[in-house]
């Protein structure tokens, strides 16, 4: 075999050192191809069909033509790659090297009382604009960049009636850029800032090994921008799988580049209790799944200022009556008797909706006295106006009416044991458990707030001005798109939260009959354009998720119904595809594994694969 070998070797050596046109050329440019992008108005980047000199961009080449396709995408259409779509925007198509070491924020438009948390917000800044580069910009450009920040308003309190617009105006002076930023609140200057952040790109190309990375920034840009609707909302269930808090941070991280403004903290469920409580530690030393799943009052505390930072409210769900049972299972070695019914029952099918089962016990006063020192605890957390969420759905009438002590209890009431008189028991329950929030969420001179629970059977429109006062519930209708509820509740006057199960729920086509919604199907959800329609949510339950696939689930499908709640554009998906596209590149480079959008060709031709 050794001549075969022998005459292999000398092949190699004549491919690679052979003469003219036979010559293999072994360099790195075989490996590394140098594409180019080119915009193309009303279909967007477009990539070269062959692979360029590396010094393409230095000759006489066409008008719009970028090595990099996050450069190209940046500035390529009306609203380039800002993401969700402003409300008017003109951008340059022309770009300007920048270093963020060089770029410095000017604070003195802004009110004292504000200025702590918004240089935390530009701290946030200068590391998404490293992020582009995976943490180092290695080209050195010395333009300085003044960001002058100018906000009116000394509150910081951020609720549904903060006033988020924004005005951004950004100019190159050649020897300089100046960028002006102008907000009523600081939360307004925080999504311009977003929205700086998101003008600016890396020119290193697409999949490059290259070291050298640079920051490219449009030249000109002048935004007008405000939401639409005023609750734009994530939901995470953390507690049928726990997620650790670097991974919710993450969540938020993903909130704040796409400016939804409520993170909807399902903490609690009958699978586990994992939200300290100093006042009742029993919740997780019962109903944590180990003591290394535990969300600390410090820790809370740590996301609900690490959220602010960014934008976005923490709204604490405790879910009752009904999805709750493991964390409640100590009542009675303490003295406190049932606190709660049909706990961990083995034959769940005839007393709750999913295993395990298990559900407050409307009884019982001592219920109210834990309820009260829970909440007592929550309202501590949460910054005023206290926004709470008290669940409140898929109550199972069987679990109630297998207790001895409800039957009785209601009799006793005058209630009769059939399916309104247990609407009568569960309408109580609220009313009490209302009464209790209101006493210690307003112990410090604050004013009583409406609280946000579960569309239901309760709040069905046939019932729901018998039970729930429309002052002081929110109602947020989780019923499918075909269901009449929303339109109906909005005009019996209740202010409600859309979040439609068979389009906006992110676990859905993973389990049972349920269907896959893509980013495209999600986008074309509206909402009705009514007053009292305060927003929406997007919800991802965890049964079937946890830490490992969070981003993936996610991201970037979350990003379409936040669109959806920023601008509300009348455009469809094919207007924001290139934008998506360029905004799942964001997140991974701001470490969100958000899942591929399409084969990558696709991804380098625009509008070629709708």
């Amino acid at each position: 075999m050794g001549w075969q070998w022998a005459l292999l070797v000398l092949v190699f050596v004549q491919l690679v050192q052979g003469d003219g046109e036979n010559r293999i050329d072994p360099s790195p440019a075989i490996y590394e191809p140098s594409w180019v992008y080119k915009c193309v108005p009303e279909e967007g980047c477009q990539r070269s069909e062959h692979p360029q000199p590396t010094n393409v961009l230095a000759g006489n080449y066409t008008y719009m033509i970028y090595e990099s396709l996050d450069v190209c995408r940046t500035v390529c259409g009306r609203f380039g790659g800002l993401w969700p779509r402003p409300a008017t925007a003109s951008l340059s198509t022309q770009t300007v090297k920048i270093h963020p070491n060089f770029i410095r924020f000017d604070l003195k438009d802004v009110p004292v009382e504000t200025r702590d948390l918004l240089v935390e917000m530009t701290h946030v800044v200068t590391s998404n604009l490293l992020a582009e580069c995976g943490g180092n910009v290695t080209e050195t450009v010395e333009t300085p960049v003044i960001v002058y920040l100018t906000v009116r308003s000394s509150s910081l309190t951020l609720s549904w009636e903060t006033d988020e617009e924004y005005f951004l105006d950004l100019q190159n002076k050649g020897d300089r850029v100046l960028v002006r930023i102008t907000a009523e609140t600081v939360y307004g200057a925080r999504h311009g800032l977003e929205s700086f952040t998101q003008l600016a790109a890396s020119d290193r190309p697409v999949f490059s090994n290259q070291y050298q990375c640079g920051l490219q920034i449009v030249a000109g840009a002048k935004i007008r921008d405000k939401p639409v609707y005023k609750h734009r909302g994530l939901v995470l269930d953390t507690s049928r799988n726990f997620i650790p808090m670097k991974n919710i941070k993450k969540m938020i991280d993903g909130m704040a580049t796409t400016k939804m403004n409520v993170f909807h903290w399902h903490v609690t469920d009958s699978h586990s209790f994992p939200l300290e409580s100093k006042s009742v530690p029993q919740f997780t030393r019962y109903g944590a799944y180990s003591g290394n799943e535990i969300y600390s009052t410090e820790e809370a505390r740590e996301l609900i200022r690490y959220a602010q930072i960014r934008g976005v409210r923490v709204v604490i769900e405790i879910d009752s009556p009904a999805h709750a049972g493991n964390g409640w299972q100590w009542g009675k070695d303490y003295g406190f008797g049932d606190l709660a019914v049909c706990v961990n029952a083995k034959s769940w099918r005839q007393l709750c909706i999913q295993p395990p089962c298990g559900q407050l016990n409307p009884a019982n006063p001592a219920v109210y006295r834990v309820l009260k020192e829970l909440y007592k605890d929550i309202a501590e957390l949460i910054p005023q106006p206290a926004l709470f969420h008290v669940g409140g759905d898929e109550v199972h009438l069987g679990c109630w009416n297998s207790s001895d002590e409800i039957v009785s209890y209601m009799r006793d009431r005058g209630f009769d044991t059939d399916s309104e008189g247990f609407m009568r028991l569960w309408a109580e329950f609220h009313s009490k458990i209302l009464q209790v929030w209101d006493e210690v969420s307003t112990a410090s001179g604050g004013e009583r707030q409406p609280v946000v629970i579960w569309s239901s059977e309760l709040t069905q429109a046939s019932r729901v001005q018998k039970y729930l006062d429309k002052d002081r519930y929110v109602i947020e209708v989780w019923e499918p798109l075909s269901s009449p509820l929303l339109n109906q509740l909005l005009n019996l006057g209740y202010k409600t939260i859309s979040i439609p199960k068979d389009i906006w729920y992110l676990d859905h086509g993973f389990w049972g009959i349920t269907k896959y919604s893509n980013w495209r199907r999600m986008y074309g959800y509206a909402l009705p354009r009514h007053p009292n329609v305060l927003g929406g949510e997007v919800a991802m339950w965890s049964e079937f998720v946890d830490a490992q696939a969070l981003d993936t689930r996610v991201w970037p499908r979350a990003a379409a119904p936040a669109e959806r709640l920023w601008s509300d554009p009348r455009s469809g998906f094919a207007e924001a595809e290139p934008r998506m596209q360029r905004l799942r590149a964001r997140l991974l480079a701001r470490g969100i594994h958000a899942d591929v959008l399409s084969p990558a060709w696709c991804a380098h031709h625009d509008a070629r694969c709708l």
